[in-house]
């Protein structure tokens, strides 16, 4: 079952019920206990930014891709253009969670303390851009576009993968499935909301989304 959203320019205007059957990739051990937060997490201030259900408190910020609900994961079909959906509130220090899983051929990242116009453009250089692209030449997944590249590229494409981001004043970290692949002091961006991309080909998962907001 997918769940497909419809958005206006500021805030979710419907979710209309669609039939999608979903890949077997989707299927992995563990996936329903996912989008929840231990007792542990509670009590350390992490908040869960998709309930996995619905897509309350994200909002289209253009293109073209199909983003929806799947199996507990948002899901995004991507397209030749570069398509983006964005949390609605906006955070400055926080250290966030994210679970993704990529197909071959797609592009996508995850995108901090950018614009929170829905009109502004979602870019790297609106925002810092923790890459989701195992081929892309210059920064593979695992880096930050135009700040700093992670070499040797992982493979992330048809698994799960998890991204764990501090950003923290000027203090960027970047941790990949357990691995440090960012460790920069960088002075562009201090505050802004958190966006989700797909573009290129394929879909993109998005799943376990959650931050903890730091002083």
């Amino acid at each position: 079952m997918f769940k497909r959203i419809v958005a206006g320019s500021i805030t979710i205007a419907a979710i209309i019920t669609l039939c999608w059957l979903s890949p077997s990739s989707a299927q992995t051990p563990g996936a329903a206990q996912a989008n929840v937060l231990t007792d542990a997490e509670k009590a350390e201030g992490w908040r869960l930014l998709f309930d996995g259900r619905t897509l309350l408190g994200w909002v289209l910020r253009g293109g073209t891709a199909r983003w929806g609900i799947e199996e507990g994961s948002i899901v995004a079909e991507a397209t030749a253009e570069s398509s983006q959906i964005a949390t609605a509130e906006e955070y400055t220090n926080f250290r966030l969670k994210v679970d993704f899983w990529p197909d071959q051929g797609l592009n996508s990242g995850v995108f901090l303390r950018g614009p929170r116009d829905p009109r502004a453009p979602v870019h790297q250089f609106s925002f810092y851009e923790v890459n989701i692209a195992d081929d892309h030449k210059t920064f593979p997944t695992g880096s930050v576009v135009d700040l700093l590249r992670f070499d040797p590229a992982p493979k992330s494409v048809g698994q799960w993968n998890t991204y764990d981001i501090l950003a923290e004043g000027n203090h960027l970290v970047v941790v990949l499935n357990g691995i440090t692949t960012v460790d920069v002091k960088n002075g562009l961006h201090y505050s802004g909301v958190i966006a989700l991309q797909a573009w290129n080909t394929g879909k993109v998962r998005f799943r376990n989304i959650k931050i903890k907001p730091l002083p």
